[in-house]
């Protein structure tokens, strides 16, 4: 499912291409591609990031490498992460959940893919949710104990928790259009689906 304050691809394309335009080149050469992902930890911060993460395939960082374009590309995209997920963040939780895990992967030029796990927000403070668990406990007061009710107070709670959870996984072209698929599902009205386990998986293709 999973995003931003949102350009197209074609707004994507128009940005990068000024970009390019305004002759971003440093002239830097390095090595061999680990000392060129080095360099792009140090630079970009998605890349040291610990709420998610961000994989680069090696086939790429190599031909980036040796050709400008293909180094922009990359570069101007990891610039974006930060605030695509900020972005994404914000979208989930306008929607009463919050993202457990996000990662994005470069798979090629033109190539990026994203896999996002979500968790329904529930206020266990809510008249609603007080009211569904007294009454689960009432149907086993007459034959449980204090500490079995107890117990299964905790079972139902992690059972529901574990109901909420979602995995999604988009494919797209670049950062934008990862945002624009994200947001297009986000946005959706349709409830999401739920599988016999609980979980939903849900692919959304370039």
């Amino acid at each position: 499912m999973a995003v931003t304050g949102i350009g197209t691809y074609a707004s994507y394309t128009n940005s990068y291409g000024n970009t390019q335009n305004a002759g971003n080149k440093t002239g830097r050469t390095y090595k061999n591609a680990h000392e060129y992902k080095n360099y792009l930890t140090q630079k970009y911060d998605c890349l040291r990031s610990r709420d998610y993460s961000v994989n680069i395939n090696s086939s790429l960082l190599s031909k980036a490498m040796g050709d400008e374009k293909t180094k922009q590309w990359l570069e101007y995209n990891l610039s974006l992460i930060p605030k695509t997920i900020e972005q994404s963040r914000a979208y989930v939780a306008a929607r009463g959940a919050k993202i457990l895990s996000y990662s994005i992967t470069i798979n090629g030029y033109d190539s990026m893919s994203s896999v996002m796990c979500t968790q329904d927000e529930v206020d266990p403070g809510t008249e609603k949710a007080r009211k569904e668990l007294e009454e689960r406990l009432e149907k086993r007061k007459a034959e449980k104990k204090e500490t079995e009710e107890r117990l299964e107070k905790q079972r139902v709670e992690k059972q529901e928790q574990e109901e909420r959870q979602y995995n999604l996984k988009i494919d797209g072209k670049d950062v934008d259009d990862l945002t624009g698929k994200m947001v297009e599902l986000v946005g959706t009205s349709i409830p999401i689906g739920v599988t016999e386990n609980g979980v939903s998986a849900f692919d959304v293709l370039a």
